[in-house]
């Protein structure tokens, strides 16, 4: 911290103990700076590639698997099993006296191995009516705690993406999200500088700061008190401590009305923040 420490001892009377007296100086102000993030809510996106080997181990594991037991699930001269057939039409016969141009078929057990086998389950009455004339009362009884209801898993992206709304935390779930203020024209991270005599440690100077700006209906936890980067801010004599945290529930909401605020993924920080500053600082960001 290029910071001169004397220390002078002095003998006090209170007890007959030693007193010790501290003098600072420094030449560049310290400041604690707040690396808030939101973690992602659901799993990562997969890149171009890995979706497309996924897509080929499904298709191929589908190709080669073993031909689906309609015996065990659909007993024989059932009503399920004739849903079944009706279905899952049979495979075209291996016909000796008849030219197949893509190969003679395979047949074992009604189905035909040269090609993957896509199987086609009968679905009850209740499924049936929800998925045709019962639209509303689907939603109705999804919106109700029915265990027999469908499941019908939620859509990734949110309302917040389709408006393109920055200060949101439900925006980009899939990714991790930085808070980032701004009460002029340049993006910052919050930074909080001492005021007073009075010295205060970093992560509470950090803790104390974001209240101030954003209101005390934040949860988050810090995840260390120790720093984890040094800024050396030249242009304002300034250094500032990194102290990475994490949010949990709540909102920020700027006690300012001057201030603004957005949420950003580290694609975004670079859009927004000074060039050198992002430099100094993207090893700390995360990537996904």
């Amino acid at each position: 911290m290029n910071i001169d420490l004397t220390i002078m001892n002095m003998r006090g009377v209170i007890g007959g103990n030693f007193v010790r007296a501290y003098t600072t100086q420094t030449n560049a102000l310290v400041s604690s700076t707040l690396l808030l993030s939101r973690n992602p809510v659901i799993t990562a996106d997969l890149p171009k590639f890995e979706s497309q080997y996924y897509k080929y181990q499904n298709e191929l594991w589908k190709r080669l698997m073993w031909t689906f037991p309609k015996w065990f699930y659909f007993r024989d001269g059932t009503l399920s099993e004739q849903r079944f057939r009706q279905l899952n039409r049979d495979p075209v016969a291996n016909n000796p006296d008849i030219e197949y141009p893509r190969g003679r078929p395979e047949i074992r057990l009604q189905r035909d191995r040269r090609f993957k086998q896509e199987v086609k389950l009968p679905k009850t009455y209740k499924e049936g009516a929800e998925l045709e004339n019962d639209a509303e009362q689907a939603k109705a009884e999804a919106s109700q705690d029915n265990l027999a209801r469908k499941i019908i898993p939620n859509s990734r992206t949110t309302k917040a993406d389709e408006s393109n709304d920055l200060t949101s935390l439900e925006r980009s779930l899939s990714r991790t999200l930085y808070l980032v203020i701004s009460k002029g024209e340049s993006w910052i991270l919050p930074n909080f500088a001492e005021e007073g005599e009075t010295l205060k440690p970093l992560h509470t100077l950090a803790e104390e700061g974001l209240y101030k700006i954003g209101g005390e209906g934040i949860n988050y936890f810090n995840v260390s008190n120790t720093p984890c980067h040094l800024f050396k801010n030249s242009s304002e004599n300034k250094k500032e401590y990194f102290i990475k945290s994490h949010i949990l529930s709540g909102e920020f909401k700027p006690q300012d009305s001057s201030m603004k605020f957005l949420w950003l993924s580290k694609q975004e920080l670079k859009e927004h923040l000074d060039k050198t500053y992002y430099q100094d600082i993207e090893h700390l960001l995360s990537d996904i």
